[in-house]
C-alpha cells in the first residue's frame, strides 16, 4: 500500500522533497487537535509546495495504480446495466426538476442561516479508485465537515449520529431532516459519479486504511441510497458494519434489489424514524426459535449471525436435509447436537411464513461463507482450512479466496478420497493436517449427511479449530468450477430447478421424488396432524449447553 500512496508518488515524481513531506505530515497531525483532519493534497496546495494542477494529475496517477492492482479484468455486472444506467438518469433528472423548484425558497434559508456558500464539495472515491467532488447543501458551519470525521473516529467510528454532529445550524438540521442536503448529488448521478443506489462514497482518508480486500468496495459506483441508509440500525452502526453493508450489496446486486432499495428509501423519506421504530417493533414478533417438521431452526439474521458466530457447529438445514432428518435416526441426533442451525432454502423461509412462524433471513452456506470471510478479513485470529471437492478443488477455491480478501485467510486445503469417511487412516491424517495448519474455522463440503456426520464424529480430535461449517458445494462454487443458479432464481426458490438442469442425472430423483413428500408434510404441520418419527424424542440442548 505504501507505494500507492500520495506522498510517496509525489516523492517519485520529485515535485516535494522528503523533508517538506515530513513537515506537511507534522502539520496535519497537529491540525487533528484543532481544525479536525485535512487531506495531505489540501496542506502541500495550501503551503505552495505544489499546485492544484499537480495534484490532480498525481490523484489521476494514484486512482490508475489502485486501479491497475486492486480490481480484475472483468467488471462488475451492474455497470453494463442499461436498466441501472436508465434509471439514474430519469431519477437524476427528476431530482434536479426538484431542486431547481426548491433552490429560490432554500438557498437564502442556508445564508441566512450562516453567511457562507450554498453548496458544499466534498471530496470522495468513486468506482475503481476514481477522485469526485460530492455536492450537497451546506448544512453546518466552515470545517465541521473535518471536525465531524473527527469525533467520528473518537467515539468508535459511529457515522450517523446527526444529533451530536459539532456546528449543524438550525436550517441545516431541517435539510438533514427531510434529506433535501442532498437534492444537488443528482448533478454526481447525472454526470456517473453515482448511481441512486450503491455503496455508501467513502472519504479520501477512509480508503487509505483499506486492506487489498476492502478495494472490492470501488468495484460498482458509489449511491445516494443503499443498504445501510435504509438499514434500520443506521444509527448504531461503526464503519465495519457498514463495509459489510456495502459487500452485501456488490454480491447480492440485482434489479430487484436496487428497485427494493429505492421503494425502502421512498418511504424511509416520508416516515422517517417513526418507521424504523415500527420495524423495530414488529421485529420483536420473531421467535428465537421456530420448528419445521420438529427440526428446530435459529432464527437470526445474517449481520447477527456474523456477529453471534464465534465458535461451534454451524448446519444448514434445507429441504433434502429435513426429508433424510424423517428416515435416518443418526443424523437427527448429530442435527440436535449441532450449536447452530440455520435456513439454507428459500422454499423454507416460504414454508415457515406458511406456518405463522417466519423465519428473518435465509442463511445459505455458499452465501453466508464468503460473507464470512470477508467479515473477519481483518481478523488474524479467524483462519480457514477447507475440506471437500475433487482432487485440486480446494487448492484453487484457497486461491481464490485468499486473492478476493486479500490475505491468507485460508490457511490449508484437502481433496479427500472417495470414501474417505470409511477409512480411518485417511481420517487421522486429514485431522493431522488441520492441527498442523491451526486452522480455528474447519470449512466441510463433501455433501450431507456425510459431512454432518464426520464433523460430528472427529470434531473433538481437533487442537484449534473453534468453528466448523457444514458447507456442502460451497467449495466447488468458490473454485468457479460449478455455476450456481442465477441469482433471481435462488430467491424465487427454484435453485433446485437449476440444479435439476445442471445435473439431471444424479440429482432429478432426489428433487421430484424424494423431496416432494415434504410439502404433504409441510401441510400436515400446518394441520395439527404431523407425527414425528418415533426417534425423534432426542433430548434438545439448550442454550446453557452451546
Amino acid at each position: 500500500m505504501a507505494r500507492y500512496a500520495l506522498g510517496a508518488i509525489l516523492l517519485q515524481e520529485g515535485l516535494i522533497t522528503k523533508s517538506q513531506l515530513y513537515s506537511a505530515l507534522e502539520k496535519q497531525r497537529q491540525q487533528v487537535e484543532t481544525v479536525g483532519w485535512q487531506l495531505l493534497g489540501e496542506i502541500l496546495v495550501e503551503s505552495k509546495l505544489i499546485s492544484k494542477g499537480e495534484l490532480k494529475a498525481v490523484l489521476k496517477r494514484q486512482a490508475g495504480l489502485y486501479n491497475l492492482e486492486f480490481f480484475s479484468v472483468l467488471s462488475h455486472p451492474s455497470l453494463h446495466s442499461r436498466f441501472k444506467r436508465s434509471l439514474d438518469i430519469v431519477g437524476a433528472i427528476a431530482g434536479l426538476f426538484i431542486l431547481l423548484i426548491l433552490l429560490p425558497l432554500l438557498a437564502p434559508a442556508v445564508y441566512l442561516s450562516s453567511p457562507g456558500s450554498i453548496f458544499v464539495a466534498q471530496p470522495r472515491v468513486g468506482l475503481r479508485g476514481k477522485h469526485f467532488l460530492l455536492w450537497r447543501f451546506r448544512t453546518a458551519s466552515p470545517h465541521a465537515e473535518r471536525q465531524r470525521l473527527k469525533l467520528a473516529y473518537e467515539k468508535g467510528n459511529k457515522l450517523f449520529d446527526q444529533a451530536h454532529e459539532p456546528l449543524i445550524t438550525p436550517v441545516g438540521k431541517l435539510l438533514r431532516y427531510f434529506y433535501l442536503d442532498e437534492l444537488p448529488q443528482f448533478y454526481n448521478i447525472l454526470k456517473g459519479d453515482m448511481s441512486l443506489v450503491g455503496t455508501r462514497p467513502p472519504t479520501l482518508d477512509e480508503v487509505q486504511f483499506y486492506t487489498r480486500g476492502d478495494w472490492q468496495r470501488l468495484a460498482v459506483k458509489p449511491g445516494l441510497t443503499g443498504l445501510w441508509q435504509t438499514n434500520q440500525r443506521k444509527y448504531e452502526m461503526n464503519f465495519e458494519e457498514i463495509l459489510e453493508m456495502d459487500f452485501a450489496y456488490i454480491d447480492g446486486w440485482s434489479r430487484r434489489l436496487d428497485l427494493m432499495i429505492l421503494t425502502s428509501t421512498f418511504f424511509h423519506v416520508l416516515f422517517g424514524s417513526r418507521r424504523d421504530r415500527r420495524r423495530l417493533f414488529h421485529s420483536k414478533g420473531f421467535n428465537s426459535q421456530i420448528k419445521i417438521l420438529n427440526v428446530p431452526f435459529d432464527n437470526l439474521s445474517v449481520v447477527q449471525f456474523l456477529e453471534t458466530l464465534k465458535s461451534g457447529v454451524v448446519f444448514t438445514p434445507n429441504v433434502d436435509h429435513l426429508m433424510k432428518l424423517q428416515r435416518d435416526p443418526e443424523f437427527f441426533k448429530i442435527y440436535l447436537n449441532a450449536d447452530y442451525r440455520v435456513c439454507d432454502s428459500q422454499i423454507l423461509m416460504y414454508a415457515s411464513r406458511f406456518l405463522g412462524t417466519p423465519l428473518k433471513e435465509k442463511i445459505s452456506g455458499s452465501d453466508f461463507f464468503p460473507l464470512f470471510c470477508r467479515f473477519h478479513r481483518n481478523n488474524e485470529d479467524m483462519t480457514i482450512f477447507l475440506l471437500g471437492g475433487a482432487p485440486g478443488v480446494a487448492d484453487r477455491a484457497r486461491a481464490r479466496i485468499n486473492a478476493k480478501i486479500g490475505r491468507d485467510i485460508v490457511v490449508g486445503a484437502y481433496s479427500p478420497s472417495f470414501g474417505f469417511e470409511k477409512n480411518e487412516q485417511e481420517c487421522l491424517e486429514i485431522i493431522e493436517m488441520v492441527n498442523q495448519s491451526k486452522a480455528t474455522v474447519l470449512a466441510v463440503g463433501v455433501g450431507a449427511p456425510k459431512q454432518e456426520k464426520w464433523i460430528d464424529k472427529y470434531k473433538d480430535k481437533f487442537t484449534h479449530v473453534k468453528i466448523f461449517f457444514a458447507v456442502g458445494a460451497t467449495i466447488d462454487f468458490e473454485a468457479g468450477i460449478v455455476q450456481r443458479a442465477p441469482r433471481w432464481m435462488s430467491k424465487m426458490g427454484l435453485e433446485w430447478l437449476f440444479r435439476i438442469y445442471s445435473d439431471p442425472k444424479r440429482l432429478w430423483k432426489r428433487y421430484l421424488v424424494e423431496d416432494l413428500p415434504f410439502f404433504w408434510l409441510l401441510l400436515k404441520q400446518k394441520l395439527g396432524l404431523y407425527q414425528p418419527p418415533s426417534f425423534t424424542s432426542f433430548k434438545k440442548p439448550s442454550m446453557n449447553d452451546r
